[in-house]
């Protein structure tokens, strides 16, 4: 339903005195066994006039979990917040860096845990699979899964088997060591390209 609030005393007298929101609850029909079912009132400027308008906002709101593991990505993973770096120029150019691997790890983490055996090809290129394949501390098998990438990333972090699932931390560690052997790996293709050409001329 549509709800009209008035403004509280404590807020900018500027503002207007009310606001207009649309409340939409949510409540699960059918939980599992043993569990409460799921209740939650969401507020919100979206309009709510069809079916697929509520639905899409439930939607929204049931990928807020997705984001808050990106945001774990970032802080965590790529341990952004511990650059200590000072100014806002410095800053921006960090995130801008660390957003594309913080997503690249989402995906593999992501995908891994729903489609494990899913091809690998999904989320890493199939240059950062050979290289993984040369170089990664685990063996890969021929057609590799999301789970095998996803260990064979978190292996080159340090992560061990018996410590349980991989974390943001040895995730992180990994996938730059990928990124800084694809760098290598791509340097030396080129020049071996190079030297192909000029031998043959």
């Amino acid at each position: 339903m549509a709800v009209r609030i008035h403004r509280t005393e404590s807020v900018d007298p500027r503002l207007a005195k009310w606001l207009d929101i649309n409340v939409v609850q949510v409540s699960e029909l059918n939980p599992p066994p043993g569990e409460a079912p799921v209740s939650w009132t969401l507020l919100t400027d979206l309009p709510i006039s069809t079916a697929d308008q509520v639905q899409a906002i439930v939607d929204h709101y049931r990928a807020r979990w997705l984001i808050e593991e990106f945001f774990k990505a970032v802080k965590t993973g790529c341990a952004y917040e511990q650059r200590q770096l000072e100014s806002y120029h410095a800053l921006d150019n960090a995130l801008a860096t660390f957003l594309p691997i913080a997503w690249r790890l989402l995906v593999l983490r992501t995908m891994a845990r729903a489609e494990p055996d899913l091809p690998a090809t999904l989320a890493l290129t199939s240059g950062q699979i050979a290289i993984l394949r040369a170089v990664g501390r685990t063996k890969l098998p021929l057609r590799p899964t999301l789970r095998n990438a996803l260990l064979a990333v978190a292996a080159l972090g340090g992560h061990l088997k018996n410590n349980g699932e991989p974390g943001w931390q040895v995730l992180w560690r990994g996938m730059r060591q990928l990124l800084a052997m694809e760098l290598a790996w791509n340097a030396s293709a080129a020049a071996h390209r190079r030297q192909m050409r000029s031998d043959q001329s």
